[in-house]
């Protein structure tokens, strides 16, 4: 389910990296109360940072972007005594060890990366410890993705960094077009893209992957998700089956694109970092469903040609459908978990309630091998009134938006689902098959995979 080099989706917040951390000097400090989670054998409130863990060494498994500098666990290890060991794997060689480690009943780790595609999975398995009662409550209400780690009720990873979807356009292609407002439904982006492509300011206007890749999928949940639309109801029922639900009207809207010429025909091979470029070197003058970070991209004149030429880039809501103001998005970021079989628990939760305050979000955003923008309101708020979040404000408008792409967990199926999802999709913008009977395949695809 990767779009590049076995990551999921674009590195996570690539602001600018400027010099000195503004929160690095502030105090280690956490305090609050709270009930002692049920069950679990670990002493006091690990939320509270003290030295009752001295002592003890925890190891760490993250990708490249969680390897907090050792300048700032040695912080850590001042303040509780509790030693860090980091260990740096790939992000599907993590999925890979945790699979492996935990079906023989041991840990992989004693915090380790928790994506949001591996919730399904790691839940029903129950691999990982709940976390409800051992994180600072006031660090849950802060959290604006945390929702996506919670199944039914088990809180089984803490974000440390935020990932949504929304459009990004450059605004002088769509001035040169003669148009002065901003496509606010599908219709309107349509007919913008017709205006565009007929004035000759781009050929083919609007960048959507159409490769069988998660970058593919994307978009088709993002317009079902816009539309005010789910792609599950209850027990997993599918609901993009209706000739006039929110998904066949999606998949009928990406086929109008490609079949109009709207869309280069050479994104049928394309991941979405790859779409990326065709934007940032004006091949095309939308990315139907992109990061916010990667915002800092393609605004740098180093890196983009389009920001070399000083044309405006703005991100926007995505487009609605029917005439409808924007609905929702949906959060992609990954967490700090603790493996069931983890044998020093309590120094892990005081670990993750140490790196989900303020100052740790920051330097992990700011430190440059990091980047990650940060999931909690107010170190991203700090950030930006510093301006130091490339498009800062139009990202902060969006947050109110963003929730998990399934309200009931992410499926343990989900990454054969997202295949064969990006599979329908470039089937039948190419004509092999007819939108519904591709959505009705699909949705028999759905019940084998899922035993239901």
């Amino acid at each position: 389910m990767s779009s590049e080099e076995g990551r999921p989706r674009r590195r996570f917040g690539l602001g600018p990296v400027l010099a000195g951390a503004s929160l690095m000097g502030l105090v280690l400090s956490a305090c609050g109360s709270g009930p002692n989670p049920s069950g679990a054998a670990i002493k006091g409130h690990p939320w509270v940072l003290n030295r009752q863990y001295a002592g003890e060494t925890i190891t760490v498994l993250l990708p490249p972007w969680g390897q907090m500098p050792a300048s700032q666990l040695a912080r850590f290890t001042a303040k509780t005594g509790i030693k860090v060991r980091m260990e740096n794997l790939a992000w599907d060689s993590i999925h890979d060890k945790v699979v492996t480690a935990e079906a023989a009943g041991t840990a992989p780790a004693d915090v380790t990366e928790v994506d949001w595609s591996w919730v399904g999975q790691f839940s029903q398995a129950g691999w990982y410890t709940n976390l409800s009662g051992l994180i600072k409550p006031s660090v849950l209400a802060d959290n604006i993705v945390a929702k996506v780690f919670n199944v039914k009720g088990d809180q089984i990873a803490i974000p440390y960094n935020m990932d949504f979807r929304a459009t990004m356009i450059n605004w002088t292609d769509f001035k040169k077009a003669g148009i002065t407002t901003v496509p606010a439904t599908w219709s309107e982006l349509l007919a913008d893209a017709k205006t565009i492509k007929a004035k000759g300011v781009v050929q083919y206007p609007i960048g959507i992957p159409l490769s069988v890749t998660e970058g593919a999928s994307t978009p088709w949940y993002e317009l079902i998700k816009s539309a005010g639309g789910e792609l599950f109801g209850p027990h997993w029922t599918p609901l993009f089956t209706a000739p006039n639900s929110p998904g066949a009207q999606a998949l009928e809207f990406e086929k109008t694109l490609y079949q109009d010429h709207l869309v280069p025909p050479g994104e049928v091979s394309l991941t979405d970092v790859q779409t990326e470029t065709l934007f940032e070197n004006n091949t095309v003058a939308v990315v139907l469903a992109d990061s916010p970070g990667s915002l800092a991209t393609v605004t740098n004149p180093s890196a983009s040609a389009i920001a070399k030429a000083g044309d405006q880039v703005k991100l926007i809501p995505f487009p609605g459908n029917d005439g409808k103001p924007p609905g929702l998005t949906f959060g992609l970021p990954e967490g700090l978990g603790i493996p069931k079989n983890a044998s020093n628990k309590g120094a892990a939760a005081m670990f993750i309630n140490w790196w989900e305050q303020t100052p740790q979000l920051v330097v992990s955003y700011e430190d440059a091998n990091l980047g990650n923008l940060p999931p909690e309101r107010y170190a991203f708020d700090l950030l930006n009134r510093e301006g130091k979040i490339v498009g800062g404000n139009e990202i902060s408008t969006l947050l109110p938006t963003v929730g998990p792409l399934f309200p009931q967990g992410t499926p343990v199926w989900y990454p054969q689902f997202s295949s064969d999802v990006a599979t329908m999709i470039q089937n039948t913008v190419e004509g092999r098959t007819a939108p519904l009977p591709a959505l009705r395949q699909l949705a028999a695809e759905v019940k084998s995979i899922s035993g239901g």
